[in-house]
């Protein structure tokens, strides 16, 4: 009999101990098969936040997400840290690899999936960066976007990984990078559309070849759909490449601070109804009317809304959310609040976990929790959508999202079809849409 004492120093997983035992393991896909959306948070170490990787405390990592499967949740997303997990361009650390592999053996026991994002752009306000991508010289950060060289080294990073965890039994997938422009624009770094396409190209390749058939994905917010005009990533380029559209909503962020709980009220059509019209947004997109959409992150702080008001707010915006087809799953950040010792966050980055840093549960996880409990009970309808909203092809949400809720307040739960998409009849069918909204 082999004690999880002795499977922790021998390293074997979780699903090869309960082969030793005799005890079928529960496979990946087993645990939300019968669920039509995922339910999932980020996980932040209650510990020592991300700087768990190098400061590795594994019974408080164990113990963490004992809390996460106790909120009924099927995955998480994780956190890398980069110059952790490369400090060279052709080395990866292989106790960093023992500890994430052990990590995955933890959600393993805990039955949670695991989406391992890999390159940092911000993460809760900082930076980065590897030191061998500084110029000695200049000081300057070399453009790891442009640079085939450096997108090599990248690819060698993923490359590395998959291999010692694409077969894991709870490895969901790359998430390629956490929004990397909140890294490239504040470092200077010039990037056109089609650099950035390619680099994402490039690295969803890799992940595909080491660990095929995978959720692949670039992780962005709702900054390359905002405007109506495309950045560091093309709309169609993010709508096809990666095994879903990726974004993350953050109400909150925006031209008026605090967002549009500020602007219109934390209870308002447009609070409560903009991650499902993102939804739609990212539809008008994509080529595949089944290709999935992830709300990779979602979540409020009270520095944005009465602290009393957020589980509202959420249950409200989450049905609509579930309402919508093709949504593949719902992802809140976060899991625990980062400890206070750590300096050098925005206020509100201290209060957005589900529980408190030292593990109590908040009013917004217990509600997530019975949410998630009475979806599985009656599993959420995808509501019938015949009417769109066309828009310009290249609208964002800054240019729609008003016309969209208009027709919400009017009773119309829309679809949005781009305008070169508006007389394609088999395009129309496929989405169920009889009428259209100029």
């Amino acid at each position: 009999m082999i004690s999880r004492r002795d499977f922790v120093a021998t390293g074997l997983s979780a699903a090869a101990l309960a082969a030793v035992a005799g005890i079928p393991a529960l496979a990946a896909s087993e645990a939300p098969k019968a669920r039509r959306v995922r339910w999932g948070v980020n996980y932040v170490p209650s510990r020592n936040w991300w700087y768990s990787w190098g400061d590795w405390h594994p019974d408080s990592i164990r113990r963490d997400l004992e809390d996460v499967a106790a909120l009924g949740v099927d995955h998480m997303r994780i956190q890398l840290i980069w110059p952790e997990f490369q400090p060279n361009a052709s080395y990866v650390s292989e106790e960093k690899l023992d500890r994430l592999t052990q990590l995955l053996d933890f959600a393993d026991e805990a039955r949670l999936d695991v989406e391992v994002t890999v390159l940092d752009g911000q993460l809760s306000g900082f930076l980065f960066i590897p030191s061998w991508l500084v110029d000695n010289q200049t000081g300057k950060v070399h453009n790891f976007i442009a640079d085939p060289a450096l997108v090599e080294a990248q690819v060698f990073l993923f490359e590395t990984l998959g291999r010692r965890v694409g077969a894991h039994p709870r490895f969901l997938g790359f998430d390629i990078s956490n929004e990397v422009y909140w890294a490239t624009i504040p470092l200077g770094l010039p990037v056109t559309t089609a650099q950035g396409d390619a680099w994402m190209r490039a690295l969803i390749r890799a992940c595909e070849r080491v660990a095929p058939g995978k959720m692949h994905v670039n992780g962005v917010d709702k900054y390359p759909y905002e405007d109506d005009t495309e950045h560091i990533f093309s709309r169609a380029a993010l709508a096809t490449t990666g095994a879903a559209s990726v974004t993350h909503p953050w109400e909150g962020f925006g031209d008026v601070p605090g967002g549009l709980y500020k602007q219109f009220g934390p209870l308002s059509t447009p609070a409560v109804h903009f991650t499902e019209f993102l939804i739609q947004l990212l539809h008008a997109y994509a080529r595949d009317p089944r290709r999935p959409v992830w709300i990779e992150e979602f979540g409020c702080s009270k520095q944005w809304v009465e602290e009393a008001l957020i589980p509202e707010w959420a249950e409200h915006s989450i049905r609509n959310s579930v309402s919508c087809a093709n949504l593949y799953g719902m992802t809140w950040w976060c899991s625990h609040d980062p400890s206070p010792r750590f300096r050098g966050m925005d206020r509100l980055e201290y209060d957005l976990g589900l529980y408190t840093n030292d593990r109590r549960i908040k009013p917004m996880g217990k509600r997530l929790k019975e949410l998630i409990a009475s979806f599985d009970a009656s599993p959420p309808a995808v509501l019938s959508r015949p009417h769109a909203l066309v828009i310009a092809d290249g609208a964002g949400a800054d240019s729609v999202r008003d016309r969209y809720m208009k027709l919400v307040d009017s009773g119309v739960r829309a679809q949005i079809v781009r305008k070169s998409r508006a007389r394609d009849k088999a395009y129309l069918l496929s989405h169920g849409i009889t009428s259209l909204i100029d």
